[in-house]
């Protein structure tokens, strides 16, 4: 990795009428994201859009001074906090003389860095290539204009802008299959969950609010962890125990405010794992001073793929042991029905997990079962599905009682004694 002082870039942030300490905050989390790619942040300014001019979306006192800033501190790149066109970006790019990223490319080039499985680099690079195809249709459609191309009469830099396309075009279509193929894949894997009738916890949430810490302790597993934007790309599945009974816990992709569409549409499919959910927890960084406006975007996000009423939803605050008492009682105050943990240092797990069990204790039953000793090789099977509450071995089998789901416990009723 190229350490930070070979990579400096310049933030351009765009104001709307934005009020002030929203705007603040806005700007710590695009810096933080371009931080995510290792670069050092050298100079930041702020732009009021008022009239987007077409070509460069800046005006030419703004591009004047940041050329003036890439002078000074030897700036590399400019990102800028909004969504550009292909020519703005270019024009952007030529007169400023280093590469202008927007936003959306910005965050593309996180999930590049980010992607560990093949599903992930695999949407990467189809949501790059759809990114740039526009950009060479643009170059082709230029060409015409300037050379005022005749029917059947192709020129090379025509002939080569075409083979580009039809490159792109085909890699396009091979890619979508591949991630049909996966897809089908997922299906399947997600048929064969529900056949198993163990419940599955999704947790979703801001991007670093904490959920990959929290699936590890709720799990007793050690997955991937970093304090970093997006470190979850894809959705992963982990067994857990809630009072004894098995559970699915599926850590998600985080969100975040104005993901560009393409991105919302590329990991689409991740976020299908969270529709087959019997509960949501929705974790939320109260260290957060925008959490209230994160709690927005999580929600419209969950609204936006299908999820509705219909499954229970935890309200969960994390990290509670980076901010006051006080901020935390008056949290507890506007959202009375939440619950407030530190996954990290394991404080209140305990009641989480209560209210885990407490939803989904209408999907439990408890039963007396007798297990003769020639099906003794069963008894394994129920203390890996169920929660044995009480075991007595007798003379000729075993009493257990039992709590465990009513699907699961239905498959031993041949053993139930006094259903």
């Amino acid at each position: 990795m190229l350490e930070k002082i070979d990579r400096k870039g310049i933030l351009i942030h765009i104001v709307e009428g934005e009020n002030k300490v929203l705007r603040d905050e806005y700007l710590e989390e695009f810096r933080l994201l371009v931080e995510t790619l290792n670069y050092e942040v050298v100079a930041e300014t702020t732009y009021v859009l008022r009239e987007p001019h077409h070509a460069t979306l800046l005006g030419k006192g703004k591009i004047e001074e940041t050329k003036n800033l890439i002078k000074i501190t030897s700036a590399k790149i400019v990102f800028i906090d909004t969504t550009l066109t292909f020519l703005q970006m270019r024009t952007l790019s030529k007169e400023m003389e280093v590469p202008v990223i927007d936003r959306p490319h910005l965050i593309l080039m996180i999930f590049s860095m980010r992607a560990r499985t093949n599903e992930a680099k695999l949407q990467v690079e189809l949501t790059q290539l759809k990114m740039r195809l526009p950009e060479i249709v643009h170059s082709d459609a230029n060409l015409d204009q300037q050379t005022g191309s005749l029917v059947g009469l192709k020129g090379p830099g025509e002939r080569k802008t075409e083979l580009r396309r039809r490159y792109i075009e085909k890699r396009i279509q091979m890619l979508e299959k591949k991630l049909e193929q996966i897809r089908k894949h997922r299906f399947e894997i997600r048929k064969r969950r529900k056949k198993s009738n163990i419940p599955i916890i999704s947790i979703v949430g801001y991007t670093n609010a904490g959920k990959s810490t929290l699936i590890n302790v709720l799990t007793h597993s050690n997955a991937y962890v970093e304090d970093k934007l997006f470190a979850t790309l894809d959705s992963l599945a982990r067994v857990g125990k809630i009072e004894g009974l098995p559970v699915i816990f599926v850590d998600t992709i985080g969100f975040i405010r104005d993901l560009p569409p393409q991105l919302v549409y590329a990991f689409h499919s991740t976020l299908e794992e969270i529709l087959d959910s019997w509960i949501i927890i929705h974790l939320i960084d109260i260290s957060d001073p925008l959490f209230r406006e994160k709690i927005d975007v999580v929600l419209k996000t969950l609204k936006e793929l299908g999820i509705n009423d219909s499954i229970p939803l935890i309200t969960v605050f994390n990290k509670i042991d980076n901010i006051e008492e006080g901020t935390i009682e008056y949290v507890k105050h506007v959202y009375n029905d939440a619950i407030f943990i530190s996954a990290l240092n394991g404080i209140n797990l305990d009641i989480l997990k209560e209210e885990i069990y407490k939803t989904l204790k209408g999907l439990i039953k408890r039963v007396k079962l007798f297990i003769p000793y020639d099906k003794a090789y069963i008894i394994d099977e129920i203390y890996n599905s169920m929660h044995v509450v009480y075991r007595k071995d007798e003379a000729s089998g075993s009493v257990l009682v039992v709590e465990g789901y009513y699907t699961t416990v239905s498959q031993y009723k041949n053993f139930w004694v006094n259903p």
